[in-house]
């Protein structure tokens, strides 16, 4: 009798490790952070490496769509110089990187910055879409895809040009690539700043 209360005890608590572990096993993979390395943008056929070389740190972000920051840094405490624009998209005119350039520099006056140590801002374009009306009859997300669209990838660095932040970021907006440009800059400016 003794041995089979024994084995009941055994079975129950395998039975209760068993449910708490697949239970969790769902949670954890919702609370880590979905690395760039092992998504599809990663390793598409078609990725263009800019400006960043590493990019084993990157996870998916909430605003932004890959990002990383150098751990405890408050980003929004430093002041920001854009310092280069390069393009290394299909569409390499000195207009787009101008465009770019202009943009970038206009959206960050209008942004609001802290007073420390200044850190450099480098931009590259690793591709730009422009308007496609063909695209708005996609269901459900044609109104979005066929907007004009630009990539960029965003590196903050400080005076010894040691990476601060790292950001890849895909905008689209409206019917021009300046609106896509304008939107990234925007996009990329708010998460500083809010961070």
């Amino acid at each position: 009798m003794k041995k089979s209360y024994t084995s009941n005890v055994l079975s129950s608590k395998f039975m209760s490790l068993v449910c708490v572990a697949a239970f969790l096993s769902p949670v954890a993979g919702y609370c880590s952070a979905d690395k760039f390395i092992d998504s599809g943008d990663y390793k598409a056929k078609d990725f263009k490496q800019c400006i960043i070389s590493d990019y084993s740190d990157m996870v998916e972000g909430d605003d932004i769509k890959w990002e990383w920051a150098a751990a405890d840094t408050k980003l929004a405490d430093f002041k920001l110089n854009l310092r280069k624009v390069e393009n290394k998209s299909e569409k390499e005119k000195k207009s787009v990187t101008d465009m770019v350039k202009s943009t970038f520099q206009k959206v960050l006056k209008d942004t609001k910055t802290g007073k420390g140590q200044p850190l450099n801002i480098d931009v590259c374009i690793y591709e730009t879409q422009e308007f496609s009306p063909g695209k708005a009859w996609i269901p459900f997300v044609g109104g979005h895809e066929a907007q004009a669209g630009i990539g960029v990838e965003m590196v903050l660095s400080d005076k010894n040009s040691k990476a601060i932040a790292k950001f890849r970021h895909f905008a689209r907006e409206g019917a021009r690539v300046e609106d896509a440009a304008n939107e990234a800059a925007e996009d990329l400016f708010k998460y500083i700043s809010n961070h």
